[in-house]
């Protein structure tokens, strides 16, 4: 684990930052289903200064439990339709804590869960009953306009993009973690490089 170091009045004290694990999933076959993927990549390319690790997947399996052993968070970036949300909410954020479940819960859950049909929480479900996660996760999900086949980001959901940067450095930032990133470079890389399907 990282550790920051600080002295003050002649005495050091060590702060151990959190290690986080940012999340960018959707599959860009699908218009702005790939929003989530999209922004991750960006990141990738336009970040300045980030101190945490990001991965970028288009379709969420069960063995990708275990990218989030020996994490203290997960965040999550994916178009998502809140049901719950206003219908103009354009950004949701979620906080999903897996500890909250007890062991019973979380057997139920796992036993309910598809190979092929993962969403956020049922992977940090999955990670926390193999005990190989057992932190906080953050959905930051993106309210779709189009998710038909072969189809580019729309115009709506890139500029909901860009708000959900800014709310994932709001996150950082409660946790402790700058984020300096050229938003410039990330509305580019939208518009350059997601009106198709991208390849891992």
């Amino acid at each position: 684990m990282s550790a920051e170091t600080s002295s003050s009045s002649g005495s050091e004290s060590t702060v151990a930052k959190p290690r986080i694990l940012v999340f960018g999933t959707g599959n860009t076959f699908y218009g702005d289903d790939g929003i989530g993927y999209c922004l991750v990549k960006a990141l990738e390319k336009c970040v300045k200064s980030l101190g945490t690790d990001l991965v970028s997947i288009q379709a969420l399996n069960p063995g990708h439990a275990t990218l989030l052993e020996g994490y203290d968070y997960a965040i999550f970036l994916d178009a998502y339709i809140d049901p719950e949300a206003p219908k103009d909410a354009d950004i949701v954020v979620h906080e999903l804590d897996p500890s909250l479940l007890d062991e019973a819960d979380i057997v139920l859950a796992i036993e309910g869960i598809e190979p092929h049909s993962l969403d956020p929480l049922k992977l940090l479900v999955l990670a926390r009953g193999a005990s190989l996660f057992s932190g906080k996760g953050f959905l930051i999900g993106i309210r779709p306009e189009i998710i038909d086949f072969n189809k580019p980001l729309s115009k709506e959901v890139k500029e909901r993009g860009i708000k959900a940067i800014k709310k994932l450095a709001e996150i950082l930032g409660n946790l402790g973690l700058e984020l300096t990133i050229d938003y410039e470079c990330v509305k580019s890389f939208l518009d350059e490089k997601c009106n198709g399907p991208l390849l891992d």
